[in-house]
């Protein structure tokens, strides 16, 4: 019963963890996913007096993806019943060109401001709409997204790690005559404390493959399904072969610095 205490006591902050990771992991998927989403569906509209070409708009804004022409007959077909023909024609001959820019990823608000004043440069160019309002909106509430989340994630995290030292300090106490006699003996450090790794790299292999569960039990829920699809994400974000390194990597790694701040420590005291 004691041995489990104790090894519940290293995993369960590991495991926390390695949560926190996972989660860090799924918001920047999720948001990378839904910035794809919407930059394929966001526009910039371009009103001009000259003809324009995606090679020219491309020599100032890099990022362009795709510029289309719009065309006028929609508003003028509402006008018909108003105007005659002559007017109608006569004031096609004189309308700006009309152009929907697309861009190959959604701007910050800096860049978008940019993009805007590079535009307006263009000579010919009357006026660019970059629909600011909407675009801050979604803009701010995946920024959002991502900062809490990190945030959040780095308070566990550090607290996880705090943790782990604190119980690895137990287990150096526990096992403390048994470090003296080998200490004794001349046995190096890494004999010395051979123990404690060889118990955090088990427990790393058993916090990785919970969390590898975990996240495939979540990613298989329906309320995690419908979620997704309300959102508009196609359902990626757990890449298991991929997860799997990152928590053995991540696990050993910290596990095995905790570990040696805990020896370096006690061998200074």
């Amino acid at each position: 019963m004691n041995t489990l205490k104790e090894h519940l006591a290293f995993l369960l902050p590991l495991i926390a963890l390695l949560f926190s990771l996972e989660s860090i992991l799924f918001i920047q998927r999720a948001v990378h996913m839904r910035e794809e989403k919407l930059s394929k569906n966001y526009a910039i509209t371009i009103v001009s007096h000259q003809k324009l070409s995606l090679q020219f708009i491309r020599q100032n804004i890099p990022s362009s993806a795709s510029l289309n022409l719009i065309s006028p007959d929609a508003l003028l077909e509402r006008l018909k019943q108003n105007l005659s023909a002559a007017s109608i024609a006569n004031l096609k001959k004189n309308l700006p060109f009309f152009y929907s820019l697309k861009l190959s990823l959604f701007p910050t608000l800096e860049q978008l401001h940019q993009i805007n004043q590079r535009l307006l440069k263009i000579p010919g160019v009357e006026k660019v709409e970059v629909f600011s309002k909407t675009h801050d909106q979604e803009y701010r509430l995946l920024l959002l997204l991502k900062k809490n989340t990190l945030i959040f994630a780095s308070i566990v995290g550090m607290l996880s790690i705090l943790l782990l030292v604190k119980q690895i300090s137990v287990w150096h106490l526990q096992y403390a005559k048994r470090i003296e006699i080998m200490d004794l003996l001349g046995a190096p450090m890494r004999i010395k404390n051979g123990f404690l790794f060889r118990l955090a790299f088990i427990d790393s292999l058993i916090a990785s493959g919970v969390v590898l569960l975990g996240s495939l039990y979540l990613s298989w829920q329906e309320q995690f399904q419908s979620m997704l699809q309300v959102l508009e994400i196609e359902n990626h974000l757990f890449v298991w072969q991929e997860d799997t390194l990152i928590f053995l990597f991540t696990s050993v790694i910290v596990s095995f610095v905790c570990v040696w701040i805990v020896v370096v420590q006690r061998r200074v005291a």
